[in-house]
């Protein structure tokens, strides 16, 4: 029998094409134990193990946990990879040191922090989604390795506004940093609390509510605070002015200024100029939208041109927007009562927002206008319904998404349907996005976006917003923050345009330091972090460019092969036939062709390595054969798949 037989061929085993009575069901996934081992245990043993004393069994338990890289609750991540120590420059005596850790050349993850003495700030502590190169991962973090070792000098984390890339991170980091205290407005804090609840830490952290109104405070002996109020598309968001014994500075966070906004009150600019008046060392400042002249469109324009659509619209409508925008939310909730419709809710983090904008006020709507989805919506004529879901982003598994693909319980998606996707992509959301919006269209669904109506905006600061904020606060040094470098750079000649010098002016990566001296003097460091991308992947944190990620990188670009020998123990010489297992290396047509070559090749490699070298160890053994396959399919049918020779002695 030919040793292609051996095995079906696995690139072409489909078990969906199987009768029934060869599917089996998969084994029940048991939860992750605290030894691997003790899942192979034998039944006396672990009856021996279940009677020893529970404090032995208890430091076991915690042993195990502080070792480990998953969460031990099932529920959050956050034991940071281990990384080369990295040890920065002394900091001298009276002066102050600002290092920015995630938000540059990238959007989203913002976290900086400003050093005093033995005192350490931070501000922000976000998301960001995944690029494509972080394959199976659910977001990215800020990487705080470096802050590890000296995490008892952190004093507070503060946080501008409660939006996934200011807070997603937080209940990783939080762990990690040995929950440190935390500060912002009085919805950032509830939407912090919502996010920690949901996590299951927050009776771990203490939480503080700062009114913007009521001026500088202290988070520790040298560092003081001081909120001005701020526009963004998460309401109640701040920017910050630091102050230390020997430098002012100012951090705007996520801003744009509208003068008319939908939800809150306007910017604070008679706050800000007052504070550019007491003559700010550094300010470091949002430039993600600064490659758009001329202002940001206003949320009162914004609201009547989506009050101008639902109300034209007939039959059912569906909206699909981020949970954090709940000024959008209100606008929309408004419109409903205005057309006679009522806005069903649907996904868990709508759901609770909503609930959170009307306690703190935000959102004043009649408590009929809005319903939890449920099957109850069909009594209701769809000229009369609006439904609010997750899934702006095209996300697989939103409530947007599972509609669209007919996998809803609930609503799927119907020719007359009117979609509306009140966002603007944001990176590494690109693909997910334009596949729904392909899905919707061939559903015969009208379809609104960004791109086609002005339904939404941009959600920061023009050219012009921050050519006004730089002129409020008139500071010394400038440090374009948040966005890529082409954005920085863009915000670098704004601020020229308003005669802040080219040498004053900052461009920092991920990782740059910036020492400010007693005469408010700015020197950026030579030495620079090196802040490799860390990136959420299930119950584990990990590195974007470790080898999990390459081989994961390798196998979607070429596959897999698995080749397996049977070998005597003591001659090693090969019993039978070898076993071949691939996925995703070959098409239909090439099969057998294929699979006979790499058997082939696979034999002659071992046989021809093991009779040059007869003491061969195993392991060197196994490294031939593998750099002899690639090598072999790379000139033979040029694909490059993970290959994993294994050698069973018996």
């Amino acid at each position: 029998m030919n040793d292609f037989f051996t095995e079906l061929d696995s690139d072409i085993l489909d078990t969906r094409n199987l009768p029934n009575t060869l599917k089996k069901p998969l084994p029940e996934v048991k939860k992750y134990l605290p030894n691997i081992e003790e899942a192979f245990v034998p039944v006396q043993k672990k009856a021996e193990s279940e009677i020893e004393p529970k404090a032995v069994r208890k430091r076991e338990e915690t042993r195990e946990e502080s070792h480990s890289h998953f969460s031990m609750s099932g529920t959050v991540a956050n034991i940071f990879p281990e990384t080369k120590p990295q040890f920065l420059p002394p900091l001298q005596s009276g002066q102050t040191r600002v290092i920015a850790i995630g938000g540059q050349n990238e959007i989203g993850k913002n976290m900086s922090m400003c050093q005093y003495g033995d005192e350490i700030l931070l501000f922000g502590g976000g998301i960001q989604s995944p690029e494509s190169n972080m394959l199976g991962a659910k977001y990215s973090l800020p990487n705080i390795s470096f802050l590890l070792p000296m995490k008892q000098k952190i004093r507070a984390i503060v946080i501008m506004n409660g939006s996934e890339s200011n807070i997603g991170g937080l209940k990783h980091l939080l762990p990690a940093l040995g929950y440190p205290k935390v500060y912002g407005t009085k919805l950032t804090i509830a939407l912090i609390g919502q996010h920690l609840e949901n996590a299951g830490i927050l009776q771990k952290v203490s939480l503080h509510t700062v009114n913007p109104d009521d001026g500088i405070f202290s988070v520790s002996p040298n560092v003081k605070i001081d909120f001005f109020r701020q526009n963004y598309s998460v309401p109640d968001a701040v920017g910050m002015y630091i102050e230390t014994p020997n430098a002012k500075l100012v951090y705007t966070g996520d801003f744009r200024l509208d003068p008319i906004p939908s939800s809150e009150k306007k910017s604070d600019m008679a706050k800000l100029e007052q504070i550019g008046a007491r003559g700010i060392d550094l300010l470091m400042s949002d430039s993600t939208n600064s490659m758009k002249e001329g202002f940001t469109k206003t949320e009162a324009e914004i609201g009547a041109e989506l009050h101008e659509v639902i109300a034209k619209t007939e039959g059912r409508i569906i909206i699909a927007i981020c949970s954090s925008l709940i000024g959008r939310m209100g606008q929309i909730i408004e419109s409903a009562e205005k057309t006679g419709r009522t806005v069903f809710l649907n996904g868990r983090g709508i759901m609770e927002n909503v609930n959170l904008g009307q306690e703190l006020g935000l959102l004043r709507c009649n408590p009929n206008s809005t319903k939890l989805l449920t099957s109850k919506i069909d009594s209701l004529p769809e000229n009369n319904q609006i439904i609010l879901t997750t899934g702006s982003q095209g996300e697989e598994g939103s409530g947007l998404y599972r509609m669209a693909h007919g996998d809803h319980p609930i609503v799927k998606i119907q020719p007359g349907d009117t979609i509306i996707l009140s966002s603007t992509s944001t990176s590494g959301n690109e693909r997910s996005l334009a596949d729904i919006m392909n899905v919707l269209i061939q559903s015969d669904a009208t379809l609104f976006t960004k791109d086609g109506m002005t339904i939404d905006k941009d959600k920061h600061a023009s050219g012009e917003e921050q050519k006004i904020l730089l002129n409020l606060i008139r500071p010394r040094n400038f440090m374009p923050v948040h966005g890529e470098l082409f954005m920085r750079v863009a915000h670098k000649k704004t601020a020229m345009a308003v005669n802040i010098l080219d040498k004053n002016i900052f461009l920092a990566n991920n990782g740059s330091i910036l020492d400010i001296d007693q005469k408010g003097v700015v020197l950026k460091q030579s030495f620079k972090l090196l802040l490799d991308e860390i990136i959420v992947d299930g119950y584990s944190i990990g590195v974007a460019t470790s080898h999990v990620i390459e081989a994961r990188a390798q196998m979607m670009k070429a596959g897999v092969v698995t080749v397996v020998f049977k070998a005597d123990e003591k001659t090693g010489m090969l019993l039978g036939h070898l076993k071949l297992e691939t996925r995703g290396l070959v098409y239909l047509d090439e099969v057998r062709e294929v699979h006979k070559m790499i058997i082939k090749r696979a034999r002659a490699s071992y046989e021809d390595t093991l009779k040059d070298i007869p003491d061969i160890e195993e392991k060197d053994l196994i490294k031939i054969i593998r750099r002899d396959l690639e090598t072999f399919l790379l000139h033979k049918i040029e694909r490059n798949p993970m290959i994993i020779p294994m050698i069973i002695s018996i």
